[in-house]
């Protein structure tokens, strides 16, 4: 009687939550619907997808969210999540205004923007307990940013992105402004005196490659050449140099070749890292010289040699890492700057390069797919608090795109036959995505360089989730997959 019963009881629950499933999934078919006659109606034409890739908003936030939760963060971190959650909210609502109306897309309309901008400062006021008029004002000038380029993105960059990479790419280029202008200004420091250092060198860095990309865009016909560029390039290097002497003093150079070349016997590793570069380097200039279209598996080779170089960043020194990671990140903003900059024999040769090199996701007006590559598996060095125990984090981006993306693509296109409904991805390709992950981790920690708690337990679960993410999704994989990958292994954390 008891058992059947319980068995009852189940059968309702079941049903309840297969009726509730097919509501959302019915609603949410509603909402795209809507939401693509409106973005037809106002004439922006985002990336050729299935899907508008809604439910990219929230992995960010959630991300950092959780962090400030299960972690001893800064208060930086915390006043970043914080915002974060502002910038949740207006997405959500981003979303339901679009789907009602064009309007959004067409006239500068803030109402979102003071609504969560108030949410997000009622977070810092209440329980950071951060002054008034700070939290108001980085909260609704970050809302307000936030709203201009998602609308930036969407309506100047046609095919570019879809609605969830433009959301998140808003949200990442927001909140890392918003931590760059508070610690500037406001000197909110760390305890950890090299990462303050790095972060000087970084933050440097990449402000000196936006100011270049600011002057290359302003340039008229007439200024787009080489004696420009030359003259852009030497100002912007006095004003590094300026900058870090300010900064880090008089030796600021000497301490900089002394930190990476020097302490640790770090030029084995930079040793390791030059020659993979100079190997990429060398692959695309002899595909681009015979003009033969790079296939899918051939792009994935790309992903296996910047996966090296994280890989073995992460593990033998992730503070080096970092620290290239952020200087790289200014390299290929600068080299995708150059590509569109019209500055002729340099944009021409880039274009070259992209043109064989490019895949399907890359019809828009910028390159993005490598953009992301790269920031896919450097955004686990920026977002992961504590470094201590959290290296299989620190290895999202190297395990689900650098992995597993790469066998599932091979493996799939090889041996697979089966394929998932509405995707032209296979179920043995992501089988193979899977066990790929696992088998990584399995092998780092059989030769004793990876040393996380019950890091193959993880795995298991945040190779299968991000292994069906990928074969069910059409957003840009390298992309979400290290930001799915990330949030799995932060549930472990609490489920175990």
């Amino acid at each position: 009687m008891v058992l059947s019963c319980a068995m009852n009881k189940m059968e309702r629950i079941t049903k309840f939550t297969c009726l509730a499933r097919d509501k959302c999934f019915v609603h949410m078919k509603t909402l795209e619907r809507h939401i693509s006659f409106n973005l037809q109606e106002a004439n922006v034409k985002i990336r050729p997808a299935n899907s508008n890739g809604l439910w990219c908003h929230i992995l960010l936030p959630v991300i950092l969210i959780i962090y400030s939760w299960l972690d001893n963060v800064s208060t930086l971190y915390k006043i970043i999540s914080c915002i974060s959650v502002g910038l949740l909210l207006n997405s959500i609502l981003f979303i339901l205004f679009l789907s009602a109306a064009s309007m959004v897309l067409k006239e500068p309309l803030y109402s979102g923007c003071i609504a969560s901008g108030f949410l997000s400062s009622i977070l810092l006021y209440v329980f950071l307990q951060r002054d008034l008029w700070f939290s108001l004002t980085v909260s609704i000038l970050s809302m307000w940013l936030y709203i201009y380029l998602l609308r930036v993105f969407l309506v100047k960059f046609d095919k570019t992105f879809t609605i969830g990479e433009a959301m998140i790419s808003a949200q990442a280029v927001v909140l890392f402004c918003a931590m760059s202008v508070i610690k500037f200004f406001f000197e909110m420091h760390t305890d950890d005196e090299e990462m303050e250092f790095i972060g000087v060198i970084v933050y440097t860095i990449l402000s000196t490659v936006g100011l270049i990309v600011t002057a290359l865009y302003v340039l008229t016909d007439s200024q787009r050449t080489l004696q420009t560029l030359t003259y852009i390039v030497v100002t912007a290097a006095v004003f590094v140099l300026l900058m870090l002497h300010n900064i880090l003093g008089a030796d600021c150079v000497a301490t900089i070749l002394n930190y990476v070349f020097v302490e640790r016997d770090r030029y084995r590793l930079l040793t390791l890292w030059l020659s993979i570069v100079l190997l990429a380097v060398c692959a695309l200039l002899v595909r681009t010289k015979l003009a033969v279209k790079a296939s899918t598996v051939t792009r994935k080779t790309f992903h296996v040699l910047a996966s090296l170089v994280f890989l073995s960043g992460v593990i033998y020194d992730v503070n080096l890492m970092t620290l290239a990671a952020g200087i790289g990140l200014g390299v290929i903003v600068f080299v995708e700057a150059l590509r569109k900059s019209g500055i002729e024999p340099i944009s021409s040769a880039l274009e070259s390069v992209f043109l064989v090199y490019c895949d399907e996701k890359d019809s828009g007006v910028l390159a993005m797919t490598p953009l992301y590559l790269y920031l896919g598996l450097a955004f686990p060095l920026l977002v992961v608090p504590s470094r201590e125990g959290r290296e299989l984090e620190l290895l999202s981006g190297v395990l689900s795109i650098g992995v597993g993306d790469t066998a599932a693509s091979w493996f799939g296109s090889k041996f697979g036959f089966n394929k998932w409904s509405d995707s032209n991805r296979t179920m043995e390709g992501t089988i193979f995505n899977i066990l790929s992950q696992i088998g990584t981790v399995y092998a780092l920690q059989l030769f004793e360089l990876l040393d996380s708690e019950e890091a193959l337990l993880r795995t298991v679960f945040a190779a299968t989730v991000s292994g069906l993410v990928e074969a069910k999704t059409n957003q840009v994989d390298n992309l979400v997959l290290p930001l799915v990958t990330m949030i799995s292994i932060q549930s472990t954390w609490i489920m175990l």
